[in-house]
C-alpha cells in the first residue's frame, strides 16, 4: 500500500537537500518511492511542481529500447529505434502515475510564499527511519495518508527539529512568560 507524506521547509533549496537525502535512503533500499515532488509556492503566490521523474525522457528512452529490439527483428533498427522513441515520448506526455498535479497543488496553497513542499509517495515506508532524514531541517507536517502512530511519530520528530534550529538567545514560547 502506497503512503503519501508532504512536509513544508523554509525554502526551495532545502526542500531539494531534503530530496536528495530521501533519494539516497531511497538507493539503500530503506525507502521504495514511486514518486516525488516539490512543491514551491511563489511570492505572488503561484504554486510551481518540480517533477523528480521526467515522463516523457523516460518514455522516449525506453521506447528506443524496445523499437531498436523490434527492428532487429525485422531487419532494420534505426527506423525501430526512431518510432520506439517517438512511441515512448507519447506514452510519457499523456501517462500521469504519483501523486494527482491538481491535489499536490491545492494542498501546497496552504503554503506561504516562498516555501516549498516536499511530497514523497512510497510503497512500505518505515517512518522511524526516514523520519529523521527529512527532520534534518526544520520542517513541519503539512499533509500525511500515515496510520495515527506513524502520523504522531513524524509529527514529534519534525517538531522536535525546527524547535533545536530556534537562533541562539531565542526562547521557545512556553519559556518566554
Amino acid at each position: 500500500m502506497s503512503q503519501l507524506v508532504a512536509v513544508v521547509y523554509d525554502t526551495p533549496e532545502i526542500a531539494r537537500a531534503a530530496a536528495d537525502r530521501l533519494r539516497a535512503e531511497g538507493r539503500g533500499q530503506t525507502i521504495q518511492m514511486r514518486d516525488l515532488v516539490i512543491a514551491i509556492r511563489s511570492e505572488d503566490g503561484a504554486v510551481k511542481l518540480d517533477q523528480s521523474v521526467n515522463l516523457i525522457a523516460g518514455g522516449a528512452l525506453g521506447g528506443a529500447f524496445w523499437g531498436s529490439l523490434i527492428g532487429l527483428l525485422f531487419l532494420n533498427p534505426l527506423i525501430g529505434a526512431v518510432g520506439g522513441a517517438a512511441g515512448g515520448a507519447v506514452a510519457g506526455w499523456f501517462g500521469d502515475y504519483g501523486i494527482d498535479d491538481d491535489f499536490m497543488k491545492e494542498i501546497a496553497q496552504r503554503l506561504a510564499p516562498g516555501k516549498a513542499a516536499l511530497f514523497v509517495l512510497a510503497e512500505h515506508l518505515t517512518i522511524d527511519k526516514i523520519a529523521p532524514v527529512l527532520a534534518r531541517d526544520p520542517a513541519s507536517l503539512l499533509y500525511s495518508s500515515l496510520s495515527v502512530e506513524a502520523d504522531a511519530l513524524l509529527t514529534r520528530t519534525l517538531a522536535r527539529s525546527a524547535s533545536t534550529a530556534m537562533p541562539t538567545g531565542s526562547t521557545a514560547p512556553e519559556a518566554a512568560e
